[in-house]
């Protein structure tokens, strides 16, 4: 039985004190030879040659023994080539990951010593071994093997080295799918903290530089002119406003990526009694997640995370821009000291805000891992596949380039002073005060309730005629605002021109937009609660059907059908919390703060808000005309649902052809050619997966347009309209077509049931039989792999060899060993929470009905 004990508490922010970690020790022989002396084949590029770590790789790899350093090799009879070895292998980026590795390790094996599949003696060298690694790891005294792929099995074979037999057991109802996503978690969970706590300094850093600097008044600047007089306090403080939705942008992530994948193995659970919920709670996760092929397959986590960051890295490109700006003799606003300046190699005199110019630079490597990311997810199949060995380089890039960005600003804050003798004599010029003289005049005579109401009369009529169709949009009228406005004053005089009172285009553009992207949200939700009861519809119709599940695209494991569209479930659900999340970060009313400094005249903000149905005003006029941050949340949540969508549609393409014929389209949802008489093509999901790309392009757009944009509002962010309309449009049709068309397919069952028996589905099941009979793991999957190689030169399947020609591999198989062979088998044996087991997935259908409100009763 599992434990139900609820997860403990963690603080959200801990940061454990670890130490750096250390350069690995090279081999200095080698490093005295020149790259000729080393053999063509076997070398690395002269570039990674330079490193310590790649040397001592490349050495690593000259003479292993294949058959005693990969841990899988049982059923193959060749090694893998010297090049293969050397593009496929993840050590020279994925040791980042070590600590992480190793207390998911440790929980594991705890686990699985309560649970009686290893004793308490076993649990005590493998927590010894693994500290011990720990430790020389972070003393640089470990040698990382290129020969041994990534940290997971250089870290499982040095114990295996270490301990021998106990070490075996440790990966037991383990797989490297469901281990490489529990470290990247409490990788990226760990990261968020750090950063967070960084942002918190530089808001500190802001405040104290607000603080020294009270009543200092600059130019408030929109479209780069000077516009209107600001405290330089008020400005600042748009800056920690912004730095605020960074911080609740993280702390969303955090709280959606907090769940276990530990326990999902391959893709299919286990039909080991293992406990999925001391597990998590161990690791201070919230819970282990529901479904194992999402699991295991799903990357929306680290997405979620870079666009957070690249968000962040926006609103410091912004900062970044501005301050070189200010230091600018032009401006001349602050000085940098000297410790965060350089020099020029040529011309004496220069001193130069590298730190902040190369904060706006660095920004755009931001965006590269985003995009990088995105563009790698676009299209993959459940569940697991190697390409996703590839999201770990540019979100340790991002990381490492937010967290010295943030480093960088938080010195520089640190060390500037305001020239305030000169920007005092500045102020003068560019008659800030213009705009509080039209105050002075509107305060001779505000608006009454008689041209209230003809105001009200009159929007109602141009509503009335654009709905139409018989308004006429003017050319000569530059925006939606000008031309209603304009309209409505030709149609009842005077009253009209009182309307843009304490208003500004600046937030009038921003108070419309927000209001559509809020109604565009409560549009897109109920698209993806369809597509969810579409899903579950069909899953209800073919209870108990079985099918291939793949990692790699190679059969690995047979699943039900239900697990397998319960995974597009789970992952929608998420991009539903994703787009509530953002709704709610941007319901604040940002009417009254005017062209940027907000009005002298006795307007109530908060009416406006509560009737508009804003929780509340921004606090801070300038951070509500210039930011944009709510459009980029929205357009990356857009985004990764469309990249949940392009799995989806990859799937059906594949599974609607003749090698797979796994499902039949209907006519309804097919296209035929225009030159092979045979075809018929499920082309609404291959453009679902295309129409991915636009999504990804209107985000990259956006991201660009926004980057290095000084405070407030500048005309630039015009072109922010167009991306989001294409996107919201996109999502929404791809939603509607994903939904039709999986409402219009049916399962081939007799297909997929014949072809059921290849590719050996039923071999982990067999290897977790003999853990059960006391075999370590390691043993056990080397066992089975010989059994499989056995099965491959008799042309024969595992459930069809004789009980005496499994003891000719191992003595341990007995007469039960049939009752684990099949895919039926197989699939009886599953039992770990949320594997494919019919138990557990019924108790997932069960909850997904009743959160859907669907039907109980199945459709057939």
């Amino acid at each position: 039985m599992e434990s139900t004990a609820a997860p403990r508490t963690i603080p959200l922010y801990a940061k454990p004190a670890y130490p750096s970690q250390s350069r690995v020790n090279s081999l200095p022989e080698l490093n005295k030879l020149p790259l000729s002396a080393l053999s063509r084949e076997i070398r690395l590029p002269a570039a990674l040659c330079t490193s310590p770590n790649a040397v001592a790789m490349s050495a690593a790899a000259q003479n292993p023994n294949p058959k005693e350093t990969k841990l899988w090799g049982g059923r193959f009879k060749e090694s893998v080539s010297e090049t293969v070895e050397r593009f496929t292998e993840s050590i020279s980026f994925d040791k980042e990951l070590y600590r992480q590795d190793i207390m998911g390790s440790k929980a594991h094996a705890n686990m699985l010593a309560k649970q009686g599949l290893m004793d308490n003696i076993d649990r005590d060298k493998i927590f010894e071994g693994l500290s011990e690694i720990e430790r020389l790891i972070e003393s640089g005294e470990f040698q990382w093997r290129a020969d041994r792929e990534d940290v997971h099995m250089n870290i499982e074979a040095t114990l295996t080295d270490m301990i021998g037999e106990p070490a075996k057991k440790l990966h037991t109802a383990r797989s490297r799918n469901d281990q490489v996503q529990a470290d990247f978690r409490l990788w990226c969970r760990d990261t968020i903290d750090r950063i967070v706590t960084c942002i918190i300094h530089l808001q500190v850093s802001l405040v104290t530089l607000a603080l020294k600097n009270e009543d200092v008044i600059i130019p408030g600047i929109t479209h780069m002119q000077r516009a209107q007089p600001v405290l330089l306090r008020h400005h600042l403080l748009g800056y920690i406003e912004q730095l605020e939705h960074d911080i609740g942008r993280l702390v969303d992530c955090r709280d959606r990526l907090n769940f276990c994948p530990l326990g999902a193995c391959a893709l299919a659970g286990t039909g080991l009694p293992i406990d999925r919920f001391m597990t998590a709670e161990e690791l201070g996760f919230s819970a282990p997640m529901r479904n194992s092929i999402d699991a295991v397959s799903d990357r929306d986590f680290v997405m979620e995370f870079l666009s957070a960051n690249y968000t962040i890295a926006e609103h410091l490109s912004r900062f970044g821009e501005e301050w070189v700006l200010w230091a600018s003799e032009e401006f001349g606003f602050i000085t940098p000291t000297d410790c965060i300046s350089t020099g020029s190699s040529i011309m004496p005199q220069k001193e130069n805000p590298d730190p902040m110019e190369l904060v706006g630079g660095k920004s755009a490597r931001v965006i590269g891992g985003l995009v990088t990311l995105l563009t790698m997810c676009k299209g993959l199949p459940l569940s697991y596949n190697r390409d996703l060995q590839e999201d770990k380089e540019p979100v340790f890039d991002s990381i490492n380039i937010i967290l010295k960005m943030l480093e960088a600003s938080i010195k520089f804050a640190h060390n500037i002073s305001f020239n305030k003798e000169r920007i005092y004599k500045a102020l003068p010029a560019g008659h800030l005060d213009a705009t509080t003289l039209a105050d002075y005049l509107v305060k001779k005579g505000q608006m009454d309730n008689s041209d209230r109401d003809k105001i009200l009369e009159g929007l109602g009529e141009i509503e009335r005629l654009i709905e139409s169709g018989e308004f006429k949009w003017r050319v000569g009228r530059d925006v939606v605002h000008i031309k209603i406005k304009a309209a409505v004053t030709e149609m009842i005089g005077e009253p009209a021109k009182k309307l843009h009172t304490a208003r500004s285009r600046n937030d009038q553009v921003q108070i419309d937009f927000l209001l559509w992207c809020r109604d565009a949200i409560d549009g897109i939700v109920p698209c993806i609660t369809k597509l969810q009861v579409a899903l579950m519809t069909l899953a209800l119709k073919n209870e108990g059907v079985i099918v291939p599940g793949y990692t790699r695209m190679q059969r690995a494991q047979p699943v039900l059908l239900q697990h397998y569209l319960l995974a597009y479930v789970e992952q929608l659900e998420r991009d539903i919390g994703r787009l509530v999340d953002c709704r709610a970060r941007f319901s604040f009313c940002l009417l009254g703060a005017c062209a940027l400094a907000r009005t002298g005249l006795p307007i109530d903000r908060f009416i406006t808000a509560e009737e508009l149905g804003f929780s509340a005003p921004m606090r801070n006029s300038i951070d509500a005309v210039s930011d944009t941050d709510f459009v980029v949340e929205f357009l990356s949540a857009n985004s990764i649902t469309a990249m949940h969508l392009s799995r989806l549609g990859e799937g059906w393409v594949l599974w609607a052809s003749e090698e797979f014929g796994f499902i039949t389209p209907s006519d309804s949802v097919s296209t035929g050619s225009s030159i092979m008489p045979q075809k018929k093509n499920p082309d609404p999901m291959e453009l679902v997966r295309g129409k991915s790309a636009r999504m990804i392009g209107g985000l990259v757009t956006l991201v660009t347009l926004c980057k290095g944009l000084s405070l407030s509002c500048n005309r630039d962010l015009q072109e922010d309209k167009k991306p989001v309309s294409d996107s919201i449009k996109t999502i929404v049709a791809m939603l509607e077509i994903s939904a039709e068309f999986t409402h219009n397919i049916s399962f081939n069952k007799e297909r997929i049931y014949k072809a059921l028996p290849a590719g050996h589905l039923d071999a982990t099941t067999l290897a977790d039989y003999l853990v059960k009979k006391g075999i370590p793991f390691r043993t056990s999957h080397d066992i089975v792999g010989r059994s499989v190689a056995f099965c491959v030169s008799r042309n024969c399947q595992l459930q069809d060899v004789s009980l005496d020609d499994l003891r000719s591999i191992s003595p341990v198989f007995d007469r039960d060993v049939y009752e684990y062979l099949g895919v039926e088998n197989a699939v009886k044996n599953f039992c770990s929470y949320g594997s494919t087991g019919s138990a557990c997935v019924a108790s997932q259908m069960d909850y997904w009905v009743r959160k859907l409100n669907m039907e109980a009763s199945n459709p057939n």
